[in-house]
């Protein structure tokens, strides 16, 4: 144990150095420091001293397995909560007057006996395509109003789908499969490469299959420039580095899109320099909901991952009742670190954000009912954020949430965290009713149940920009903190039928 301790010491030694801070500031930037943290820095600081490595390494690496606990809800939990990639169609998408895609609440349509049967191409919009060059060439040539319908089975992609003409939020151009599952894209080399307006992907599984067997694909999405108000719906996406990547293009930023009720997930840890499922950069008024992210892991890389960010100098973006799950082997203290979602991410060159200046990294961005477990690092975390509001989420076994970098500012209010909320370098914290517990003694949150309260806490004002909860539940006017507004979470609440 003394060992550890001067381990520790040195590690922290190696910090103040690398900041470059003196006297309070610098006791300030350590005095926040999670216990994981201060191990996680200790072994980076080690690596490339193999004398110290070998003698601090079998010491320090039990110790954080001991400090990041080990998965505490199982997966098959996880699986019944309705995020991601249905197994049924959704009902059709629509747009609001002003072109913004609108989200579909399953839950409350089944609850209210509201179900509406998903859409199906009818005769004279659209057409079926049966391989990756019929894919291509369907693609290239869609106009407003068609629907391009992938017949069931494996299309395999070298180079990129490109699309040519603009939908409008009256007539979309929609490329799906009947059937979620029926229809799997391999891209093999490429991306699907959407600079063109009012698109809807849905009902696909899209796999990477590129390079070695450590290497992931790049993209299987990249919205570019022009790519405004595109849906992104009901998809299984796995094994990419980003594969959702939001950028501008030649001064073009392609805003207000939708992700809604995907599963992007990776099979394995890859070699990938940017791990991040969904990479926004400067673009504004996304909306990211009803997702399941998962296992983000690189093989040997020190840098964070993200689940989810947006960042670059964009605003008004959503991210809400998605379940993001840092890691899914059981392996949480991997090398390197895993943050679940951010406004900020890893900060951006001033000449990727709209203003050229990158002041901040997003304004006004909301991070609501959304569940982040089984981080090495922080489950939620605001990076140079501003008006940033984070309220009524479930953040378990992570270091918890962080606000970090000035003029970073948030509001933190109403979730439950088992971890740290704090600020720091600069950072502006507005927090309250929020429920706590310290992962860092070791506690498995004890005041959760497979995500049921054994003891419920005392309810709090609902937050006014909160107007439902994970479960898609409408949150009276006080509610529980947390993602789950009752006390049984989404138990007593049906599913949509199949189709």
């Amino acid at each position: 144990m003394l060992f550890i301790c001067i381990a520790l010491c040195f590690a922290g030694g190696l910090i103040l150095m690398r900041e470059s801070k003196t006297g309070y500031s610098v006791w300030n930037e350590l005095s926040y420091r999670t216990r994981g943290e201060w191990v996680r820095y200790a072994l980076e600081c080690v690596e490339d001293h193999a004398i110290l490595k070998r003698m601090a390494q079998p010491l320090l690496s039990p110790l954080q397995r001991q400090i990041e606990q080990p998965e505490i809800i199982s997966r098959s939990l996880i699986d019944t909560l309705s995020k991601g990639q249905q197994l049924h169609s959704l009902p059709p998408q629509t747009f609001a007057p002003d072109g913004m895609p609108q989200t579909v609440d399953l839950m409350k349509r089944t609850r209210d006996g509201a179900w509406v049967p998903a859409s199906r191409a009818t005769a004279g919009d659209g057409h079926g395509v049966r391989d990756a060059e019929e894919l291509k060439a369907a693609i290239a040539r869609a106009h407003a109003g068609e629907t391009i319908t992938l017949l069931p089975g494996i299309y395999r992609l070298s180079g990129w789908l490109q699309p040519k003409f603009d939908g409008t939020a009256t007539n979309p151009i929609t490329v799906r499969a009947d059937r979620p599952g029926t229809a799997v894209i391999k891209i093999e080399s490429g991306t699907i490469h959407q600079d063109r307006a009012f698109w809807i992907y849905e009902n696909l599984v899209i796999e990477g299959h590129c390079g070695g067997q450590d290497l992931a694909c790049e993209h299987a999405f990249h919205v570019v420039g022009g790519g405004r108000n595109v849906v992104i719906r009901n998809n299984l996406i796995r094994n990419f580095g980003a594969h959702i990547k939001v950028n501008g293009e030649r001064g073009l930023f392609p805003d207000g899109g939708l992700l809604q009720f995907n599963t992007l997930t990776n099979d394995k840890a890859y070699d990938y320099v940017s791990l991040t499922p969904f990479d926004l950069v400067g673009a504004s008024h996304w909306i990211v909901a009803d997702n399941h992210v998962s296992h983000f892991v690189k093989h040997w890389d020190k840098n964070a991952s993200y689940g989810v960010f947006m960042k670059g100098g964009g605003e008004g973006g959503r991210i809400e009742r998605n379940i993001v799950v840092c890691t899914t082997d059981g392996d949480i203290s991997h090398y390197g670190s895993r943050v679940g979602i951010s406004l900020g991410g890893g900060l951006t060159g001033k000449s990727f954000c709209p203003d050229k200046k990158c002041i901040y990294e997003h304004k006004g961005g909301v991070v609501i009912n959304n569940i982040v477990m089984n981080c090495n690092d922080f489950g939620i975390d605001n990076n140079r954020a501003i008006q940033s509001v984070i309220a009524h989420n479930t953040v378990i076994n992570t270091y918890g949430i962080g606000i970090r970098g000035a003029p970073s500012d948030a509001e933190v209010y109403g979730n439950v965290v088992d971890g740290a909320i704090n600020a720091r370098r600069g950072g502006t914290l507005n927090s309250s009713h929020n429920l706590q517990r310290n992962a860092l003694d070791g506690l498995q949150a004890p005041f959760l149940l497979d995500f049921a309260w054994r003891n419920a806490p005392d309810v709090v004002p609902t937050h006014p920009k909160v107007s439902d909860d994970f479960c898609g539940i409408q949150r009276a006017a006080s509610s529980l903190p947390g993602a789950f507004s009752h006390a049984n979470a989404c138990k007593d609440l049906a599913t949509a039928p199949h189709q």
